[in-house]
């Protein structure tokens, strides 16, 4: 056989026997319990989300409660002074950060709701600042997965975030 044929030969045998064990995707989310509270890992960016809104606690697999409602500053300053499992970097998320948690193959709310259960379909804050007023913050609406801006003082839902593991 010619060299040419034994390598096409090759190619189709390692390519007819499908992936790799390697291969194999991993999942994007992972949510555990870490000191008494769930938190959720996101392998595709990195950060480890609050595992229920605030105001709600939970365990593995659910959240029970009430979220809570606060006004942008109360959620910058609720996030900074959290020790949620047990950590104290925790942080208002971006916008752009809160955006990547939206589902839009989901709705009311547009979250997976495997690993975000309990979420609330209202607005939820992010830290960034409308760019036109620094009196309006930015929001992602978790019933459709919508952006928008709403004035600081008004109240949404707050979900912390830091930098992982």
């Amino acid at each position: 056989m010619k060299p040419v044929a034994v390598v096409i030969a090759a190619i189709c045998i390692v390519v007819s026997a499908g992936p790799l064990r390697g291969d194999v995707p991993v999942p994007r989310f992972t949510r555990t319990v870490t000191a008494g509270y769930p938190v959720v890992v996101d392998a595709a960016t990195g950060l480890v989300w609050q595992g229920c809104p605030a105001g709600m606690t939970g365990d593995a697999a659910s959240c029970s409660g009430t979220a809570s409602t606060m006004s942008w500053q109360a959620a910058l300053d609720y996030c900074q002074d959290s020790t949620l499992a047990g950590f104290s970097d925790w942080y208002l998320p971006s916008i752009n950060e809160l955006r990547s948690i939206v589902d839009n193959h989901q709705a009311s709310p547009s979250i997976d709701r495997t690993f975000f259960p309990g979420t609330p379909s209202g607005m939820f804050w992010s830290s960034s600042s409308s760019a036109g007023s620094a009196s309006n913050g930015w929001c992602v609406g978790f019933n459709l997965g919508n952006v928008s801006i709403n004035d600081k003082t008004s109240t949404n839902y707050v979900r912390c975030v830091r930098l992982g593991p």
